[in-house]
Formats: structure tokens, C-alpha cells, sequence
């Protein structure tokens, strides 16, 4: 079995000019959505706060996090 993606969107939450385009892996069970720190910055996000993750490896990892507005087939979120 291989794995999904999904081609999506990305904007800042308050006035979206210019919009990043990525792939992401499709996870139904994931609440965040992994995109590397230097794309977001690229786009003016920045980390609101700092949150800790166990990894598949059972590793506890810690990451920033942030909002950004997710457009994909023409539906918006807000994550």
C-alpha cells in the first residue's frame, strides 16, 4: 500500500497575498500538518508556542507551532 497526498495551499491567517504550494502526506488521524520552518517563514508564519511529540520511534521530539490557513479542492481550515 502506498501513501496518499494531497496538493494544498498555504497562507498567512491574516491577509493571505501570496500563498505556498506543497504536498502533504494525508493522515486522518494527524491534528497538525508537518511543513519545514523555512517554507512558513518564507510566508511570514512564525511559531506561536512550542509543544512536545512522541514519535513511531517512541523518541519525545519538540517543534514550534503556528496557524496558517490550509486551501485544498477549493475548501479552506484554519491550523
Amino acid at each position: 500500500m502506498g501513501h496518499v497526498v494531497a496538493k494544498v495551499k498555504l497562507y498567512r491567517p491574516r491577509g493571505p497575498s501570496k500563498g505556498l504550494e506543497v504536498e502533504l502526506l494525508v493522515d486522518t488521524g494527524s491534528t497538525y500538518r508537518w511543513v519545514k520552518r523555512g517554507r512558513l517563514e518564507g510566508l511570514g508564519l512564525k511559531p506561536m508556542s512550542r509543544l512536545r511529540f512522541k514519535t513511531i520511534e517512541d523518541k519525545v521530539i519538540e517543534r514550534g507551532v503556528g496557524e496558517a490557513v490550509v486551501e485544498c479542492l477549493g475548501g479552506e481550515r484554519r491550523r
